[in-house]
This record gives C-alpha cells, structure tokens and sequence, in this order.
C-alpha cells in the first residue's frame, strides 16, 4: 500500500512538473509573441514609437497607402488568431494580464483601420503626426541633439510622401474636422518655419541642409492646404463612431462591464451629485463670509525669472508634501520635473498649462512642465498679478494634477513596469483619473487648509468631468451634433464659449477619452474601498497607492482583479 502510494505521489509530481514546464513554455512562446506585435504597431505608427520613447523608426512617418493599411491589417488580424490560441493556457497572473492589453491594443488598432478608419475622414491626423514627429524629438533629450537632427531631417524630407497619402485618402470628412484642419495647416506651417530657424541658428554648418528639408515641407504643406480648400466635407454628425463600436471601445479598450446606455444614465446622475455638492460647499463659504480678497504685498524688484523660480519651488514643495504625508512612495530616481516657459514653437498650439512627459521607453527622465510665456520686462499690473499668484500659491492645483502626486510621479512609476507590454500602455482611465483623483486626495490630506475656497475649484473641475461624461456618450452615439454638445456644454457650465467649441472639438475627435476622467477616479475609489473593507485595520493608503501605480498605465479593472485575488 505504502509502494502504492508512493507511485502516486510521483505520478502527481512529474504531471505538476510537466504543466509547469508546458506553462513556461508556453509564456516564453506569448512573449516572444508579443514583442513581435509591438515592434509592428511601433513600426507601423512611428510617431506613436517616438512619443513613447521607441526611436527606431523616428526616420520616417506613418504608411497610409492602401497596400500598407491592407498589410497591416492582415497583420494584426493573424495577431489576434495567434493570441487566442493562449486562452485555453494557464498563465500567471502578470502574464495573463499583457495578454488581454496586447490583445486590446491589437483590436483598437484594427478598429481604427477598418471599422473606423481615421486615416480616410479626419484631416487633423496627418497635421497632428507631422507636427508631433518633429516635436518629440526635439523634446526627449535621448541621445545628442546633433543625432537627432539627422532624424528630424529626414522626417521633414518624408513629410511630402506622408502627406500625399493623406491627398489620396480623405474623403468627405465631418465639416467640423476639415474646418480645423484648414486652420491648423498654418499653425503646423508655422511650426516647422519656426524649428527651421531655431535649429539653423543652433547648428549653423548645417543651416543650408536644414533650410533644404524644412522648405520642401513647407511646400508640402501649402500644397496640402491647397487641397483642403477644394476638398468637400460629409454629414455633419459623420464624426461619431456610433453606439455599436462605442459599445465595443467600452469593452476592449476600457475594459468596463457596461455599455454606452448605462454609461450615459451614471454620467448624469454623476453631474447632478457634483452640481449639488459644488453649490453646497459655496453656500457653506458664503455663510462663512469667506468671500473676500486679502490686499497682497507687491515686491518691486519681482521679474521673470523669480515667478519661474516660484513654480519650480512649488513643484518639489508638493512632492515634499506628498512624501511627508505618506500619501504615495516617491523613489529618489523618479527624474525631475521642470517648469519652463512653452518653447517659441510650440506657443501656436500650447495655449494654456501642459504637462510633457518623458517616453516611458526613454532613458532620459525629464518631465518638463510648460507654463505661459512671460514678458520678460514685468509692468506694474503684471507684477501684481503674479504676486497675487505667489501669494495664494495658484499654481498649487495645477501641481498636483500634473506632477505630484499626478501625471508625473504616475508617468515616471509606469516606465517602471514590469514588462515592456505594461510600459506601451497609456490608458486614459488610469492616467487621467489617477492625476483627478490626486485633486481630491490633496484636499484631504490637508494640502489646502489654509485656502478653502481651494475646495471650490476641486468641486468644479468634478462637475466637468461629469459633463464630459454626457457629452462623450452623445456626440459618439449620435445623439449630440457638434452646435447641439457646445450649446449644451456652455449652458451647463456657464462656460466660455470659444474654450467650449475647442474642447467639443477635440471630444469628437477622441472617443473614450473625455469620459476618462471621473470614470477612472470612480474605479480608483471604489477599489479603494474594497481594499479598506477587506483589510480592516490593516488597510495601508501609501500602500495601495503604491500597489495601484506599480502595474502600469493599465485599465483600473484589470488591477482590480489582480488585487483583490
């Protein structure tokens, strides 16, 4: 009996041991596997790879031919019959998630190919790469600004055939999408005038092969705008993807339980919940009397370069703040972010405060935090408006959502990730309401408590993503026209109406992404709770912050399962 048993137990040991075995081969297989299918859609969209710091095709633009949209397609669609065959693999917890973000990433790609293919009906496309593929490099210290050059070079040369491609596939695009477009060619011309004369004065001895590249993109461009202007626009509401695939973004790439319907009803009860509590905790100021304004101290010798300084000091006072406060592990190797006045080139198109981040592919680490020119002679007024601003500490908020604890720390913690699927990743729900999410963490923690009225701007900025909410829902499933969501938007909000249009705008141009924001911040708080209720008094904030942010630019759900196995 004992011999018996014995048998058994060995039998049971070499089956565990083979399934071991096969597990790892087969996840050795899936990597392989997945490393061909990120090199292919960085290839395929090179200006993608560079923003992401993936430098090996930053030589060149996209390929939009018929034949190169057809070959990629096949491509990704013998990608996803690869990728299924693992479905039926037990892998490991890790690998098993790259598996359903590789897979993701493949069927949005292909969405945007074929069921929704942006590279026949939106203009904007082939300015943003153009713009972007010279930017990124100019901005990601990666490697010596003489070797980038080379690239940069040779993508103005390519800037000709790329935009020949766009000439023969546009077809009738959204009035609103051709309208921008015949206005951004400018600014993108403008843009390449401006890096020609910046790069020349910087690299004289090459000014000539400079003007040369930088000339037959201009040309390029002008002959682009030429087109735009013969070129006849579609139905007004043909920007929207329509519930069927709005349904389908929902499910694959935000990786959500619902669809489009359920999405709208929470979008609008999320608006009213905001709308009340933001008049609320306004009645509460008001009876408070908090309502005035302290007379500041004007300091006559302030200039520029003390009102850059105090934006700087304010960044790493913050992320003091955090680190203090236990709030999120901040590692002394996280790269530093700088606040810098917007570049020359870039001031056409960067109106308001932006947050650049290094790719997460990069070595280099610099997020650069770019801030409104300012006048380099300050008057009377202009100093005692950013007195008024240093006083109040107004760039605080700006701080948290951008660099600590938001975009930055995030940004920087995600490149981090474990495998290089994890660090392609950017996903909105994450990114955008991880860096939401801070606003009110921030305000809890104390980081406002000598301004209450700090609260107010929390409460506003939530009753926006909640609009933003309906509007994305609307305007994709056709229930909004583009005038219908502006006079909406503006009605809501009590909003300006030029800043409304641009971002209605930009809402028809990015399913998904306008509803990012509070979604995302929801999914992160009730995962926060979960985690409260199931540790009890062991629950640890810092900790599940740091658990949260370890896995990457990643869907919340997909951390979610990971976390509460």
């Amino acid at each position: 009996m004992k011999r018996a048993c014995g048998i058994l137990i060995c039998l049971l040991i070499m089956l565990t041991c083979q399934t071991a075995i096969a597990a790892t081969k087969a996840e050795k297989n899936f990597q392989k596997l997945a490393a061909d299918i990120l090199r292919n859609l960085q290839e395929f969209w090179p200006v993608s790879a560079t923003y992401m710091g993936v430098h090996t095709f930053d030589d060149r633009y996209g390929d939009y031919s018929a034949a190169g949209v057809d070959e990629e397609r096949r491509q990704l669609r013998d990608f996803l019959a690869r990728l299924y065959k693992y479905k039926s693999v037990r892998l490991s917890p890790d690998i098993e998630i790259d598996h359903q973000l590789i897979a993701s990433n493949c069927e949005m790609a292909l969405l945007r190919l074929w069921e929704v293919p942006y590279h026949k009906t939106n203009p904007n496309l082939y300015l943003d790469d153009a713009a972007n593929g010279i930017y990124y490099i100019l901005i990601r210290d990666y490697a010596p600004m003489e070797k980038r050059l080379n690239d940069i070079i040779a993508r103005m040369w390519d800037l000709q055939r790329f935009l020949a491609q766009a000439e023969a596939n546009l077809d009738a695009p959204p009035p609103v999408w051709l309208e921008y477009a015949r206005k951004n060619v400018q600014h993108v011309k403008e843009f390449f005038i401006a890096v020609s004369d910046d790069l020349a004065s910087r690299f004289p001895q090459r000014a000539d092969e400079i003007a040369a590249a930088a000339n037959t993109a201009v040309t390029a461009l002008d002959q682009y705008a030429d087109f735009l202007a013969t070129l006849g626009s579609g139905e007004p509401g043909s920007f929207a993807i329509g519930k069927e695939y709005y349904n389908y973004l929902l499910e694959h790439d935000a990786f959500f339980s619902f669809d489009a319907d359920s999405l709208l009803t929470l979008g609008e009860n999320l608006l009213a919940e905001a709308q009340t509590a933001y008049a609320d905790y306004e009645k509460k100021l008001a009876e408070a009397g908090d309502t005035s304004r302290s007379p500041v101290y004007v300091i006559s010798s302030l200039n520029k370069q003390d009102v850059i300084d105090y934006y700087n000091w304010e960044i790493n006072t913050v992320k003091q703040f955090v680190i203090d406060h236990n709030l999120v592990s901040v590692p002394s190797e996280i790269g530093p972010c700088v606040a810098v006045e917007t570049p020359k080139f870039l001031r056409g198109v960067v109106g308001a405060v932006a947050y650049e981040p290094a790719g997460p592919f990069d070595t280099a680490a610099t997020g650069y935090f770019y801030v409104r020119p300012i006048p380099d002679s300050l008057s009377a007024t202009g100093k005692e408006r950013y007195c008024r601003q240093i006083y109040d500490r107004g760039f605080r908020g700006s701080v948290v959502h951008e660099a600590y604890p938001g975009h930055h720390l995030q940004l920087q913690l995600a490149a981090r990730a474990p495998s290089d699927v994890r660090r392609w990743q950017m996903n909105n729900c994450l990114i955008e309401g991880w860096a939401l999410y801070c606003e009110q963490m921030a305000y809890e923690a104390g980081l406002y408590s000598d301004q209450p009225r700090r609260y107010l701007r929390v409460l506003g900025g939530i009753v926006f993503r909640a609009a933003r909410i309906v509007i994305d829902v609307k305007l994709q499933t056709g229930q909004f026209d583009f005038d219908q969501a502006v006079d909406w938007m503006i009605r809501t909000l009590d909003a300006d109406t030029a800043y409304i249009k641009s971002e209605v705008l930009r809402y028809t141009m990015t399913p998904g992404q306008p509803m990012s924001y509070l979604m995302g911040k929801r999914q992160i708080m009730e995962l926060r709770d979960e985690m409260k209720a199931r540790e009890g008094d062991a629950f640890d904030l810092k900790r599940f912050h740091d658990r949260l942010l370890s896995e990457g630019s990643i869907p919340v759900s997909l951390i979610r399962e990971k976390m509460l196995k």
